[in-house]
């Protein structure tokens, strides 16, 4: 039996949901932890009284950035053994209708919203996949279910992160 620690990573963890996440896990697990937020959110954690310690490391990862989620993957994989459950929470909204949208924020919702947590969850399943063990959970919303007027580019990353993660 390993006596390793469980490894978890939580990405968009500085603030909102993320946050609630992070602290149920520091209280209810003693997972090692890997909260993640961009590099310019990562002084939010120090503001809600989390620090970096033994059980806890804080990292800024960009969940668009394939480099930056490649390098995370790989730093848990060489310094941890391995990821055991990724919580994939980072996300945004743009509230407008369709044709108010630009196709930068278009673009940038797709990004955030289904093709990180996409390109992090692949990067992350391998090495799963190699130990025969994982969890992946991709929050989502009713958003990625049903659409409403004011957030269908919303709604179409999450039908799209929904549809994906059926298919794993």
């Amino acid at each position: 039996m390993s006596t390793r620690r469980t490894t978890t990573l939580v990405t968009g963890a500085s603030v909102g949901l993320g946050l609630a996440i992070a602290r149920r896990l520091l209280e209810k697990t003693d997972d090692h932890l890997i909260l993640t937020a961009r590099e310019s959110s990562l002084g939010r954690f120090a503001d809600e009284g989390i620090t970096e310690g033994p059980r806890v490391w804080l990292r800024p990862l960009d969940i668009t950035d394939d480099a930056q989620r490649t390098e995370r993957v790989r730093e848990i994989e060489d310094e941890l053994g391995g990821l055991d459950a990724l919580v994939n929470n980072a996300g945004i909204t743009y509230r407008s209708v369709i044709e108010h949208v630009t196709d930068d924020e278009r673009r940038h919702q797709m990004e955030v919203n289904y093709q990180g947590p996409m390109g992090l969850s692949r990067l992350a399943m391998a090495g799963m996949r190699r130990r025969r063990r994982g969890r992946i959970v991709q929050v989502s919303s009713a958003g990625g279910l049903m659409a409403m007027p004011t957030m269908g580019v919303y709604a179409a990353s999450k039908f799209a992160l929904e549809a994906a993660t059926e298919a794993m």
